[in-house]
């Protein structure tokens, strides 16, 4: 874990409340469904970005998938590198407001193809980026290099208020961040906007040593 307090000790707060120990079978789902109820609830509140149809059966590549519910304005949002978004953002081509619609559009139907999202909290970004729009508008000053730019972060990496699982069920309910990390909060100062948490193997694929010797 990194000396910063990134997210080493939300982790030691869980383990020293047990989240390790064995659980049963029962518990492990029923914590399961839970966490998922929690994310579909967020999802559910703007069907008109859920994924329409999922394919044939057969179709193993559904990276065009995401995409190809958006309309041409949207496309072009997102086919944007953080660079020109920021450009365009600056120079009022578009809105962080509508920037963020596009990106939580597709991550939408990211999630509903591929069940990427760990925390979807698109409602608190739509806040922070009308906030950001504001100041634009207001001061003809941008916050930052990533004004309105939307980011997502990693499951095991804190943002304030928002869980830190890591890829257990055992620490979900239970890794609640009390502030950023490190990265995210000079994301923010940079102008960011945060929208949703990204799966992460768990443990992020740490091996013992004795078990690959």
């Amino acid at each position: 874990m990194p000396p910063n307090g990134d997210f080493s000790p939300i982790m030691a707060s869980a383990i020293s409340k047990g989240p390790l120990r064995r659980s049963s079978p029962a518990m492990v789902q029923e914590v399961s469904r839970a966490k998922k109820a929690e994310r579909e609830e967020r999802l559910a509140k703007r069907p008109e970005w859920r994924l329409e149809a999922a394919g044939a059966p057969e179709l193993t590549d559904v990276s065009k998938l995401p995409s190809s519910q958006l309309t041409q304005r949207e496309r072009d949002v997102v086919g944007l590198d953080a660079t020109a978004l920021a450009d365009t953002i600056r120079t009022r081509r578009y809105t962080a407001v509508e920037v963020l619609r596009a990106f939580c559009h597709v991550a939408t139907i990211a999630q509903d193809l591929t069940n990427c999202l760990t925390e979807v909290f698109f409602d608190e970004g739509l806040r922070r980026a009308e906030e950001l729009d504001r100041h634009l508008e207001e001061t003809g000053e941008v916050v930052g290099p990533l004004h309105g730019v939307p980011v997502s972060i990693k499951d095991h990496i804190l943002v304030k208020g928002h869980d830190t699982a890591t890829g257990y069920v055992s620490w979900a309910f239970r890794t609640v961040a009390e502030k950023d990390a490190v990265a995210v909060d000079i994301l923010r100062k940079a102008g960011a906007v945060i929208y949703v948490k990204t799966a992460n193997p768990q443990t992020l694929l740490v091996r013992d040593r004795r078990a690959a010797s």
